[in-house]
């Protein structure tokens, strides 16, 4: 005679079951890549509920004197890494974590990446969601993150995968790059994470890690503290990779606060296309000259999966 224990437990598994379908078919999914560009990733930041207080700048290098060319304050920080070069160090780090007794904040809003290709999108959506003041009360990722806060980071991460406007948007602002837009399922080579401040502490929210990662205090500056992790824990892993690094900051413009003749000029949009070295068909021989540069000269506007 079944019990209603027993119903529970049926009704737990049906939900588990349809809970994996929902991820598998996530993952199935492509949506176009963002490019590693502070135009795109305004434009995609408006669509979705952004209200233009604050804006994502380039940030041309991690000495204090480039760094000082960002406006403040900053509340987060983006960065595109080759991904292949890191994995045994990401590997090696989450090996650590999982011999100690680590819980991050439970404030903080992460969510899992299903979508191929989508990391840019979640890396915008974590700078935005957890600093939910720079959103519309009523926009479309002001409501997605209420309705998503008491969820897991799995779950949130399926929900992604279903908001339509969140892949509109994304669709829309990836056809505004400066370079040849990949295809659908197009492999690249680079992905995004996130950096920003939850009660003090540095934390980077990567979709493809389980959790995510404690890097210690704030101290006075985001953007400073964010440098010295990407320093420590990314280039000195991969010392001849390419990195492209942005700032969520205040939307003054930064060539209007230091001067145009005081910054990097952008490269022209042939240069670009060489600089986005993770589209298709890029020949080694136009990636070699970009390997040399140091951390002063992050290179710019790449694609990430």
């Amino acid at each position: 005679m079944a019990t209603r224990e027993d119903g529970a437990m049926n009704e737990a598994a049906m939900a588990s079951a349809e809970d994996g379908a929902i991820k598998e078919a996530a993952r199935k999914q492509y949506w176009l890549p963002l490019e590693s560009n502070p135009e795109v990733l305004n434009e995609f930041a408006t669509k979705i509920g952004s209200q233009g207080a604050f804006a994502f700048h380039d940030v041309f290098g991690l000495d204090p004197e480039l760094l000082a060319m960002v406006p403040r304050p900053c509340i987060a920080v983006t960065l595109l890494f080759p991904s292949d070069a890191m994995k045994p160090a990401k590997a090696e780090q989450l090996r650590k974590l999982s011999e100690e007794d680590y819980k991050p904040d439970d404030g903080i809003f992460f969510m899992r990446q299903y979508v191929g290709n989508a990391c840019g999108t979640i890396a915008a959506v974590h700078a935005l969601a957890n600093n939910s003041f720079v959103l519309g009360s009523d926009s479309g990722l002001a409501q997605f993150v209420a309705q998503n806060t008491n969820l897991t980071p799995e779950d949130r991460g399926a929900n992604l995968a279903r908001a339509k406007f969140i892949s509109q948007a994304t669709e829309a602002s990836a056809q505004e790059g400066q370079t040849a837009t990949p295809g659908l399922g197009d492999e690249v080579n680079h992905h995004f994470i996130t950096f920003v401040n939850i009660g003090g502490v540095v934390y980077e929210l990567d979709g493809a890690k389980p959790y995510p990662i404690n890097h210690g205090p704030v101290g006075e500056d985001l953007l400073a503290a964010v440098a010295e992790v990407i320093k420590r824990e990314f280039i000195a892993h991969v010392p001849d990779g390419m990195f492209n690094v942005m700032a969520l900051a205040h939307a003054e413009s930064s060539r209007a606060q230091t001067g145009a003749e005081s910054l990097p000029q952008r490269p022209s949009k042939l240069s670009k296309r060489r600089m986005a070295t993770a589209v298709p068909g890029l020949g080694a021989s136009e990636c070699r000259s970009l390997r040399a540069l140091q951390p002063s000269d992050l290179t710019s506007h790449c694609w990430a999966r």
